[in-house]
């Protein structure tokens, strides 16, 4: 009998995906799985496959082979006890990831219930992301016209130095914006087509998107 709910996030760059998947992860009481986020912890750590995935990330600047992305995957959602949901962020990103994920999904006796994708358009993702800034010490993020005024003025909280991604330019952001299009538009495609695809305008206040959300994932 499968376990507790699986949820896979979608979303480009500046659709809001990180702040739906708190939101969801607190609401829904999901373990949040964050690939990339997964793939840092494991680099940090002084083992075998660590010290190879470090030597990827953070000195090749490479993408990571898909057999050690999937291993990681595999122990992460093994890792998880089975009285609890799922709830899986940036993967697949690929056509050729979708299987894979699945049969992960299927070896731990879990099934996916709903893949959320949170959909805007390349303008929207510039415009959010140009003025998306982060502490460099607390890492605090800021957003420029909102809780930030001056770029140039030291962190309020550390008084660290506050600074924007290298690729958080409107020129990064389009081309990572295309990149998702070009890459992860057919995975919405099969999730549209085997019916499991959940989308949602992504353009509207945080609260709404959510609101959008709850009301197919957990209905009143």
């Amino acid at each position: 009998m499968p376990l507790k709910d699986t949820y896979i996030l979608l979303g480009s760059a500046g659709s809001g995906k990180s702040t739906q998947a708190e939101l969801l992860k607190s609401s829904l009481h999901l373990s949040h799985i964050d690939i990339g986020g997964e793939l840092r912890a494991v680099a940090s750590q002084n083992t075998s496959l660590g010290r190879q995935v470090n030597d990827i990330i953070n000195i090749k600047h490479e993408f990571v082979p898909d057999d050690v992305v999937f291993a990681v995957l595999t122990d992460a959602v093994l890792s998880v006890p089975e009285t609890v949901g799922l709830l899986i962020d940036g993967i697949p990103r690929r056509e050729s990831q979708i299987e894979k994920v699945l049969d992960v999904l299927e070896k731990s006796n879990r099934s996916l219930n709903k893949v959320i994708f949170i959909d805007v358009p390349a303008t929207v993702s510039v415009e959010r992301i140009s003025k998306r800034y982060a502490c460099q010490g607390c890492k605090r993020t800021y957003i420029l016209g909102k809780n930030l005024i001056d770029a140039e003025k030291p962190c309020r909280y550390c008084s660290g130095h506050i600074a924007q991604r290298a690729d958080d330019t409107e020129e990064g952001v389009r081309k990572r914006h295309q990149i998702f299009q070009e890459e992860t538009l057919p995975v919405v495609k099969y999730f549209e087509e085997t019916g499991q695809l959940l989308r949602i305008d992504g353009d509207q206040e945080t609260y709404k998107v959510f609101q959008a959300i709850l009301k197919y994932v957990r209905p009143e």
